[in-house]
């Protein structure tokens, strides 16, 4: 009997020994991976220097504002570092915590999705170990833990080891960088020819999610976001997404429970849900995607609101430097570092003319 129970016991040891090295494996491995950074907007992110302008969001806000535009009007540098609405909004606030340095302005048009929705999609899970790498290893270890129990699979765990040990996939992260800040020096993306529309049979208030009740993770970012203000000495200001489509907003309830939100953690909001809404011959391929006409007007009203906001300070910046040169030297250094002298870096100077 006692041979049984020892037998069992170190089965079950055995068992938790092997899913335990897998966790650490994917931790060690996803973080690796992101070593170099999966596309230009988070090189971006990691290569600008302070103090500078960083949008942070899904895709409404790649789409739908004109960083060149603020740039040149402030003279800041600034960086679109919008992605996907379908990251959770626990690990995008982990990692504005990650990047944010003293004397930034971060301005977060977060999708209405944030507000009202809290699933993890499995888009989001399968693309952890390379495209969303930076995101995972901005969270707590005990979090990444956390995420890694209650969400990934085996398959999951295999794909890190796969990206970690293929070959010349930094190389390809570089590629993916070049050829991308060639086009969107700044980090954001453009594109009117996506006027074909994915959103199927989907009112465009569902669509985006702007009816309901704020979740527990957007309080929870509130509260965050205050105290990273208060520790780091950046400024954080909300602002709304911009949305193109008939009927978008039933009410305007949740904005305004989304203000008094902000308001009880002393964050500032810019501008009202409108100032970001447009008709529906402005939407691309979703509601949350405008094209480039409605994107320069909800820039300038931005900059406007910007330049209205107390305590905003950058309209002459000494040693201003622009984004573009910024992106062309890191990116030189990040080549070489990598045994890997880019023939094609030429052309990106022309950026900067």
């Amino acid at each position: 009997m006692k041979t049984l129970v020892l037998a069992i016991a170190t089965l079950i040891a055995g068992a938790v020994a092997s899913a335990l090295m897998l966790v650490l494996a994917y931790d060690v491995l996803t973080g690796a991976n992101a070593s170099v950074p999966y596309d230009h907007s988070k090189f971006l992110l990691k290569s600008v220097a302070s103090p500078r302008i960083i949008i942070d969001g899904g895709s409404s806000s790649m789409f739908g504002i004109v960083p060149a535009m603020m740039e040149k009007e402030l003279r800041v540098p600034v960086v679109d570092a919008a992605d996907n609405g379908s990251i959770p909004l626990r690990m995008k606030i982990y990692r504005v915590f990650q990047y944010a340095r003293p004397g930034d302005t971060i301005i977060l048009p977060l999708e209405w999705v944030y507000y009202t929705r809290s699933e993890i999609p499995s888009d989001f899970i399968d693309k952890t170990p390379d495209e969303y790498a930076s995101y995972y290893i901005s969270m707590p270890f005990l979090e990444r833990l956390q995420f890694i129990v209650t969400s990934l699979s085996l398959h999951n765990v295999s794909d890190a080891f796969r990206l970690h040990f293929k070959p010349g996939l930094s190389h390809e992260h570089l590629r993916t960088i070049e050829d991308l800040l060639e086009r969107f020096p700044h980090g954001d993306r453009k594109d009117d020819s996506r006027r074909r529309s994915s959103v199927g049979n989907i009112g465009c208030s569902d669509y985006l999610g702007s009816d309901g009740t704020i979740v527990a993770e957007m309080r929870w970012a509130a509260r965050a976001l205050r105290e990273l203000e208060a520790l780091r000495g950046v400024r954080i200001l909300i602002a709304w997404p911009a949305v193109a489509g008939d009927d978008c907003y039933r009410s305007d309830t949740l904005e305004q429970d989304a203000r008094d939100l902000f308001s009880q953690h002393g964050l500032t909001v810019l501008g009202t849900a409108s100032d970001a809404y447009f008709s529906a011959s402005h939407m691309l391929d979703t509601y949350y995607h405008v094209d480039s006409v409605a994107a320069e007007l909800r820039t300038k009203r931005l900059i406007t609101q910007l330049l209205a906001t107390p305590g905003f300070t950058f309209q002459v910046t000494e040693g201003y430097r622009p984004t573009v040169d910024q992106g062309r030297a890191a990116l030189a250094i990040l080549s070489h570092s990598q045994m890997q002298p880019y023939a094609r870096i030429g052309p990106l100077s022309l950026l900067s003319q």
